[in-house]
């Protein structure tokens, strides 16, 4: 910014060299020839941004109240103010004799179910099972007797059973074909996909492979064509062998609907046996379920008692749900818990909350994950955007924004006030020039560059700044030659000696050796008067006639 300060000066001493140079006919020879040492850089190109500072509170990323779910004597604390504890650490215990007295009847009453179920599954249902199941076994080898008589007709399902098996295996090769077809015409539908794909990358320009492309797709589609072509016929046979099939199961059943008709006469045989299994079934799938579902109910209200007793007696231990510092503590032993109140307040300061709040237009800018810098006592820490609120605060029509810090630590207590940056203005891909390289005037913006070993006042467009920097919308190069340092002598046509270039020692030039004066040599007086013509530039006459 010393380049800025200086400005006023420069003009004013620029003003006072005019005046004097007109009131003056002649400057020394030595005044005119003097050259301005200037140190020189190019723009570089890459990005610029703007930082917004903001007040921000710093609170706990993650802050519990524990609260106990049973009033009772504290009869043990294990954790006081400033203590660390990790997540399931004991906090402090409630007297549980109660509970423990419920924990008892609760099992009690679970071993009456267990007993219950027991005597209903004894050996009295098992000895009614195998007197049923005897009766059945029994007629049904009186019916296996009976079975003799219609044995010819099982030959002929044997027949149709191997034409079935025949057919079967002609369907089986006839659908592994028909499979095979729909593979292939997968894996075509597959290709034709992305050749459309590749077909919409190419460039629209590119005629010649575009129709080198087309035809291809046109070749796999009449291939897809084809295949789905044999694909119908495939399923017409699968389709013609499921009829064939079709006749054998009728003529099956026709057989065995002859079969029931001479079983007929087993009518005796068949009633007793319905009877018995209905009976076995009945005993089976609706009384003995029912029996079990009692009982399982029974069962089942007996261990929720236990777990709700269980519940209780866990509510007496007070556990820490996450790992942290204690913040508080408002127990103490012998005295009493209440339930609903907060015993201990843990807070887990291993990742610390800022919370600020910006403008919309700032919002606008931000995003979930942008870097802030939260600064402290001369300290910085480093933080990342994790939530940006959508709707404006009623009062101060600002939105809040939360940031997480890590690895503060103690550095950054709970309540604070800090100072947030954050980004709200960025520009990419520019041309970026020292701020204390542009000078103003009258709300135009100018640079001094190098050029053929002389100054030349540059106009240039700025776009956006910060403290340092600023970026060069129009009127540079990469590589143009601006001048750093500040001198009252910079002006347009004025030689330079350029004593370093980004930063590092410009090389030295060597001296042209100087020739000997001639005898048709000019006298001083001409020779000086013609170097003060040709050294005044129209830059320097116009500054001249505005200063007189």
């Amino acid at each position: 910014m010393n380049g800025k300060r200086f400005t006023a000066i420069g003009l004013v001493m620029t003003l006072s060299l005019a005046v004097i140079a007109c009131g003056s006919a002649e400057e020394p020879e030595e005044m005119r020839q003097e050259k301005v040492a200037v140190e020189v850089h190019s723009p570089e190109h890459g990005e610029l941004t703007v930082d917004t500072a903001y007040i921000g509170t710093v609170t706990p990323q993650e802050q519990v109240y524990v609260i106990p779910k049973t009033s009772g004597t504290v009869t043990a604390t294990f954790f006081e103010v400033g203590d660390t504890v990790k997540e399931g650490d004991v906090l402090f215990k409630i007297d549980d004799e109660a509970a423990q007295l419920q924990m008892a009847n609760a099992r009690a009453a679970y071993e009456s179910a267990q007993s219950g179920i027991t005597a209903q599954n004894s050996g009295a249902r098992d000895l009614q099972n195998y007197q049923t199941e005897q009766q059945i076994k029994t007629l049904r080898d009186n019916l296996y007797d009976a079975d003799d008589n219609i044995e010819e007709m099982e030959d002929s399902l044997g027949d149709l059973r191997d034409a079935e098996d025949k057919l079967g295996t002609a369907k089986q090769q006839a659908q592994e074909g028909l499979d095979q077809l729909n593979d292939q015409l997968v894996a075509l539908e597959a290709r034709l996909q992305n050749l459309n794909a590749e077909l919409a990358a190419i460039d629209p320009a590119d005629e010649v492979t575009i129709a080198a492309k087309e035809t291809e797709i046109r070749l796999v589609e009449g291939e897809i064509a084809q295949v789905k072509n044999a694909i119908a016929q495939a399923q017409a046979q699968v389709d013609s062998i499921n009829s064939q099939l079709d006749g054998i199961y009728a003529s099956k059943t026709q057989l065995k609907s002859g079969i029931d008709q001479l079983e007929n006469g087993k009518e005796t045989i068949n009633n007793n046996l319905a009877t018995a299994e209905q009976a076995y079934a009945i005993t089976q799938n609706e009384i003995y379920p029912e029996t079990d579902a009692v009982g399982a109910a029974q069962l089942q209200q007996a261990s929720v008692g236990i777990d709700s007793a269980q519940m209780q007696l866990d509510f007496c231990t007070v556990t820490s749900p996450i790992s942290g510092i204690v913040e508080s503590v408002s127990v103490e032993k012998n005295g009493m818990a209440a339930a609903g109140n907060p015993a201990y307040i843990i807070s887990n300061k291993e990742s610390m909350t800022v919370t600020f709040h910006v403008a919309e237009k700032a919002k606008s800018t931000l995003a979930v994950g942008d870097h802030v810098t939260v600064e402290r006592n001369g300290i910085t820490y480093n933080g990342t955007i994790t939530e940006i609120g959508t709707m404006a605060e009623q009062q101060t029509k600002l939105f809040q924004v939360k940031a997480s810090v890590s690895g503060a630590g103690d550095s950054l207590p709970n309540g604070v006030s800090v100072k947030v940056y954050a980004t709200t203005q960025k520009e990419k891909d520019k041309l970026i020039v020292p701020y204390d390289s542009i000078y103003f005037s009258a709300g135009d913006a100018y640079v001094y560059c190098v050029e053929n070993n002389a100054i030349v006042k540059t106009e240039v467009t700025v776009g956006l700044m910060n403290d340092t920097h600023a970026v060069i919308e129009e009127g540079l190069t990469k590589d143009s030659l601006v001048v750093d340092n500040w001198s009252s002598k910079l002006r347009t046509g004025v030689e330079v000696e350029v004593v370093s270039v980004n930063g590092e020692a410009a090389a030295p030039k060597e001296e042209a050796p100087q020739e000997e004066p001639s005898e048709e040599t000019p006298a001083d007086g001409e020779e000086e008067a013609a170097s003060k013509d040709a050294e005044k530039s129209p830059e320097e006459e116009d500054m001249t006639e505005e200063a007189k």
